[in-house]
């Protein structure tokens, strides 16, 4: 005879093989109820003969091919209290090998029924070990999902900052440039320079009226990059103005008007650098006595 140790109570029950066998050691503490392995808390034979003093307690079933173990206290001296437990030990070994034989019996399905799907777990088996096992089958699938969600969520994260700041990454880190144009041609986007209004600042602007050319007249603005990438060519907004400080003409100014024909509009307004502006216009209606130049993005 076996001797095992509930983990929860720590009360000691003695077994059999033949019930250890039954569910893969898997059983129920007659005490506190609660479901532990048996093989993992097989008490050394010599326990057995030394640590029992309390009288035997009534023995208990349950239903469903489940067994309650018997109090390891049953045992007076290491020998059995009484011929009735004896016989009720042995009932109860030879009721769980018969349990044991119709589970290893070979099923055979009527006629014109379908088998129904295998599952991990026998169907017979008692309601807690099925949810034992079913519990330890979330924990596996729990940890497989986390372990292959968390790196594509982090991949879908990092590939989401990288299309909604591509324009300044390919600026900042000039080497990734080639391999996100050859992305964006896939994706249908484009690579822009930064477009930061609040990076420019008009440093000085005059309108200057051209000698012996009535009519015309020669805007003279210096504009500066004071951030430390290449942003975008900024378009200029030319308001003229009467006395009483009403607008009486709008003009706009593209980049294609103001820079040299040979610049690369490319490679954009260089960082920390400084551009004098210079753009001719003709003007025509009531002489206008003051104006006002800003700069915008479209």
């Amino acid at each position: 005879m076996l001797a095992t140790r509930c983990p929860h109570c720590q009360t000691r029950f003695r077994v059999s093989t033949q019930q250890l066998q039954l569910r893969d050691g898997m059983v129920r503490c007659g005490s506190c109820r609660e479901v532990f392995n048996g093989n993992d808390h097989l008490n050394p034979p010599q326990v057995a003969a030394t640590e029992i003093t309390t009288p035997a307690p009534e023995p208990q079933t349950e239903t469903g091919g489940r067994m309650t173990l018997m109090d390891f206290s049953a045992w007076d001296g290491g020998k059995p209290a009484t011929q009735g437990e004896s016989n009720m030990q042995d009932e109860l070994d030879a009721l769980s090998k018969a349990i044991s034989d119709l589970q290893n019996k070979p099923w055979r399905e009527p006629a014109g029924m379908t088998p129904e799907p295998a599952h991990d777990w026998d169907e017979d088996e008692p309601g807690f070990i099925q949810q034992a096992r079913k519990k330890q089958r979330l924990q596996r699938i729990r940890k497989w999902l986390l372990a292959l969600g968390i790196p594509l969520l982090l991949i879908a994260l990092l590939a989401q900052l990288t299309y909604r700041f591509r324009d300044e990454l390919a600026v900042r880190v000039p080497e990734s440039g080639p391999y996100l144009r050859a992305a964006c041609a896939r994706l249908d986007c484009k690579i822009a320079l930064p477009a930061q209004i609040n990076a420019l600042s008009l440093q000085s602007s005059n309108l200057l009226a051209v000698p012996d050319q009535p009519e015309h007249f020669e805007l003279v603005a210096l504009l500066r990059n004071q951030s430390s990438t290449p942003q975008a060519w900024p378009s200029l907004e030319l308001l003229l103005k009467d006395e009483a400080g009403q607008a009486l003409v709008r003009k706009v100014f593209l980049p294609a008007e103001f820079l040299p024909l040979t610049a690369d509009k490319s490679l954009g307004f260089a960082s920390h650098s400084e551009r004098e502006v210079r753009i001719a216009f003709m003007l025509t209606g009531p002489q206008a006595a003051d104006f006002q130049l800003t700069l915008f993005y479209p």
